[in-house]
């Protein structure tokens, strides 16, 4: 009689139970997608009763180690050195058409892959005996009810790795060290290859809407090859993706020849979703095989620019698809915010003063020389309207930059000097650079700046030379980094702001 267990045909993510060779009163169990050599059952009969078939659940060592024979390993030295594996979900089916008491059923499942035993079930709409999640020790049981082919199936994998290839097992099995008796408890050893993906975003250069920020996902390239590997790449709508398919490069983390677009993979756009999908071909996937193998650790490098639309928390995914199931996943986000400007008459807060115009700077040397003012959607000053009030909106966050949260006093910590370019007629003052912080997409950091009136007619342009005394008045200040900081916090639109 023959019994067999096929293999996947490209992968070994787990430890393969090898082909026992046995005499001619031996059974055969093997994993892989050729048929193995008949054997001879040996002479007692075959049980038909309850069968089971014990999961032992492990990461995928570096290395293989030595075939399993269906006996459980007890040895602990023999055992991969890896963590086990839990919350992998597993389920066997009864392959239909296959009698293992006939010798035509037994020749039968020799030449079965896991492919057509897959397709048989498929065909009938048989629907699995057993199923069992692996535990925190990576110990699975699938009970069945008697003799037969069964078709073992992954059905859950844990996040941040890749399925085990589906498995053929025929129950009973051969005992390995007696060659007379039968296994009707089979243990199998299958293992799971952890990857995953990183999504970093660089953002330190950008300043204002219509800036560019910059992304970068790294995937692991699994050690076993696979049959298909997709990296989705999910664009915040309130970012624009610059150059289309195009607009992706994608390359190994190694010293190995470039990837070629077209060739090695295809960068496609979702229409539905507007994910883009970076797909490898049969040549890239044999590419990643052959730098996984000569480099171990390589990774794929997907960089993309984006052009910021609006402010808020844009975050952009990454997902590694491996073997038509998502391996792993990723976010980044870039913080974008506003500041807001108040201007009234010193000692008369109701009475708001339109007309001031203010510039802002990346620098206190800026500000205070008047050179260099930043843009803010084709803006670079603006002007107090009735009410008083100024509101830059779109500005990248102080205290988060490239992914990261920062303090005060970090080198890329980033301070907006704001400065007064124009008092308006019947007011005077002295400007000074106000050091301001956007840390919030919807609060503002407000600068309450107070003016008195002129004791001679007509307006005041304030500039760079008339620094020196005191002039503009902050109502609220924080010492910052050696700097005014007016510190009034406001939510935009849901406080009434005082009108004259």
């Amino acid at each position: 009689m023959i019994l067999t267990l096929s293999r996947h045909p490209v992968r070994a993510a787990w430890l393969v139970l090898a082909a026992m060779l046995a005499a001619a009163t031996a059974a055969a169990l093997l994993i892989g997608p050729g048929a193995p050599a008949a054997q001879a059952a040996p002479p007692a009969a075959m049980p038909t009763g309850p069968m089971v078939i014990e999961i032992h659940k492990y990461e995928q060592p570096d290395t293989l180690g030595q075939p399993a024979s269906g006996l459980e390993i007890t040895d602990p030295a023999l055992l991969p050195q890896t963590p086990p594996v839990a919350g992998a979900m597993f389920s066997a089916t009864r392959v239909p058409g296959i009698d293992l008491t006939t010798n035509a059923g037994q020749r039968a499942a020799g030449a079965l892959t896991a492919a057509e035993a897959a397709q048989r079930i498929a065909d009938a709409g048989a629907l699995p005996e057993a199923s069992d999640s692996t535990d925190g020790a990576g110990n699975a049981t699938l009970q069945l009810a008697g003799s037969g082919l069964y078709y073992v199936q992954e059905t859950v994998t844990p996040g941040g790795f890749i399925a085990a290839a589906p498995f053929v097992v025929a129950l009973p099995l051969t005992n390995p060290d007696t060659r007379d008796s039968w296994l009707t408890t089979v243990h199998v050893y299958p293992k799971n290859e952890r990857v995953g993906i990183r999504l970093g975003v660089t953002d330190q250069y950008a300043v204002s809407l219509g800036d560019i920020v910059r992304w970068r996902a790294t995937a692991d390239v699994p050690v076993q090859p696979s049959n298909s590997y997709v990296i989705h790449n999910k664009i915040d709508p309130r970012l624009q993706q610059v150059g289309g398919t195009g607009g992706f490069t994608v390359a190994l983390s190694c010293a190995c020849a470039p990837l070629v677009s077209g060739t090695d993979y295809l960068v496609t756009l979702d229409a539905v979703s507007g994910e883009y999908v970076i797909e490898f071909t049969a040549a890239g996937r044999a590419r990643l095989a052959s730098a996984a193998a000569a480099y171990p650790g390589v990774t794929v490098l997907v960089d993309y620019d984006t052009v910021v639309l609006a402010e808020g928390a844009l975050q952009n995914e990454a997902v590694l698809v491996v073997d038509g199931s998502v391996a792993a996943d990723d976010v980044a986000e870039t913080r974008w915010g506003p500041l807001e400007i108040i201007v009234h008459e010193r000692g008369n807060p109701s009475h708001k003063i339109a007309g001031a115009r203010f510039q802002v700077y990346l620098t206190e040397a800026d500000a205070r020389a008047g050179t260099n003012p930043i843009t803010v959607d084709g803006v670079h000053e603006w002007t107090s309207d009735a009410q008083g009030l100024i509101l830059i909106e779109g500005l990248r966050f102080s205290g988060f930059v490239n992914g990261l949260d920062i303090e005060l006093g970090d080198p890329l910590y980033r301070t907006y000097y704001v400065m007064m370019t124009h008092i308006p007629e019947g007011y005077t003052g002295v400007k000074a650079p106000i050091g301001m912080s956007v840390n919030s997409t919807t609060e503002a950091q407000v600068a309450v700046v107070e003016l008195w009136r002129s004791a001679a007619p007509g307006p005041l342009s304030v500039t760079g030379g008339q620094m020196a005394g005191a002039g503009m008045l902050l109502a609220l200040v924080l010492g910052v980094g050696g700097f005014a900081l007016l510190a009034a916090r406001r939510r935009r639109g849901d406080e009434a702001r005082e009108d004259t």
